[in-house]
């Protein structure tokens, strides 16, 4: 069924003429006939008969334009409220499912939460771990609106989904506080650690997706010919900040949760002596998501309120 072809037919009750029917629709005459034929057959009836007073409506015709021209308005008002209708965020009272790892419930979730106490206290949030065997279904299921997670692994690993960036992480290095790595001559406290210093120490390495001894950190030292030992590898940053805080180890941490967790843990922050590139969190759901207004309401608050993580 072409449904375009039901606008045609309005145009012409309401004209009275094929012609002026097409101009206002913007098709040609030719265009607009081909149009009617196609709905008389699909039909079952002339419709429209020609008489010196333009198009006359058959019974049929008539009977039907009522129905018609509700059903095309009603379409309008489908395509038009889902464009711009908004949906005020102080007056939902739903709860949204995020997957995140403890990276990002460090970075973003104390201000999530401490912002929809104010602007949406409706709004309930629950935190699921990050499972890449079952959350494309999670997400299609709608047991999952939002996944927070670093930006190119989840577009590689996921179908149909919409991104977007929130903040860019670069790495810092962390110690324990007063650790004499980080001290200079008369102990004075460096801004970065020395290359062989940091290469003389144990190092904790936080492995969240898949384990292991070995992070982006070991491909950038290696991109340089170097190695550091690794004593430690654990899924967790909290864990790592716990054990680096009361150790004489070492860990390379994304400076935003470097910074804020040493608000509670006695660590210090010195910049890495080599290059390391760092990378991108971003909001990501998935496409069938995009005109639920409430859905999109918190999106618009997290991505205007959350993307750079105090």
């Amino acid at each position: 069924m072409d449904l375009n072809l039901y606008a045609v037919f309005a145009a012409i009750m309401r004209h009275g003429s094929v012609s002026q029917a097409g101009l206002s629709l913007g098709l040609t005459q030719p265009a607009t006939s081909n149009a009617l034929t196609r709905l008389r057959g699909q039909l079952g009836d002339q419709l429209f008969v020609r008489s010196k007073n333009g198009m006359l409506p058959t019974k049929f015709a008539t009977q039907m334009a009522p129905i018609i021209e509700r059903a095309l308005a009603d379409l309008q008002n489908v395509a038009r409220e889902g464009a711009t209708s908004g949906t005020d965020l102080a007056d939902l009272k739903r709860n949204f499912t995020f997957v995140m790892s403890d990276l990002e419930e460090a970075l973003f979730l104390t201000d999530l939460i401490g912002g929809l106490a104010t602007a949406a206290p409706g709004v309930s949030v629950e935190v699921k771990p990050f499972r890449s065997d079952i959350l494309q279904d999670e997400l299609e299921l709608e047991r999952v609106d939002f996944v927070i997670a670093h930006l190119e692994a989840a577009v590689r690993n996921l179908k149909n989904l919409v991104s977007r960036p929130m903040v860019t992480l670069d790495f810092v290095c962390v110690t324990r506080r007063g650790h004499d790595a980080g001290r200079g001559p008369k102990g004075k406290m460096l801004t970065a650690i020395p290359l062989n210093k940091y290469l003389s120490h144990g190092h904790i390495l936080v492995a969240p997706d898949r384990g292991g001894r070995r992070g982006v950190i070991d491909n950038h030292l290696r991109a340089i010919g170097q190695q550091r030992s690794v004593v430690c590898s654990v899924p967790h940053f909290l864990s790592a900040c716990l054990l680096v805080s009361e150790t004489d180890h070492i860990v390379t941490l994304p400076r935003q949760l470097a910074e804020r967790s040493a608000r509670h843990f006695p660590m210090d922050l010195f910049e890495l002596p080599f290059k390391a590139e760092g990378f991108s969190i971003g909001l990501h759901w998935l496409s069938t998501r995009d005109k639920d207004p409430e859905h999109a309401a918190l999106r618009e608050f997290i991505l205007t309120g959350l993307s750079s993580p105090s």
